[in-house]
């Protein structure tokens, strides 16, 4: 068994199917979204496989990851306009499902 399938295993004793979940159903869940590392960006060219999206207020979503060797990150991303985009994965944490597994890619224009 690899180490990301291991990362997963523990992970997927969470059984929900939506990836946004309130905070009280997150915790119902076995998740709290205050265990996990805040970051401020995730990390390039690690495979990340999406936990969980747990909603702060009506303009703010936590997005939950965790990488192949089991270590955990907290995104947290402000919405507009209905759209929670995480600017490194250019993607809409809405759109994110239980289980998805997200690479960020290297950003050239930061060279």
């Amino acid at each position: 068994m690899t180490s990301f399938q291991a990362a997963e295993r523990q992970h997927r004793q969470f059984e929900h199917s939506l990836f946004t979940l309130g905070f009280r159903q997150a915790l119902d869940h076995g998740i709290d979204y205050r265990d996990y590392q805040k970051v401020d960006r995730l990390p390039e060219g690690t495979p990340l496989m999406a936990i969980a999206g747990v909603w702060g207020d009506y303009s703010d979503i936590r997005c939950l990851f965790i990488d192949q060797d089991g270590q955990t990150y907290r995104r947290h991303i402000s919405g507009r306009a209905g759209r929670y985009v995480i600017r490194e994965l250019d993607w809409n944490a809405k759109e994110l499902q239980v289980a998805q597994v997200l690479v960020v890619l290297k950003d050239c224009r930061s060279t």
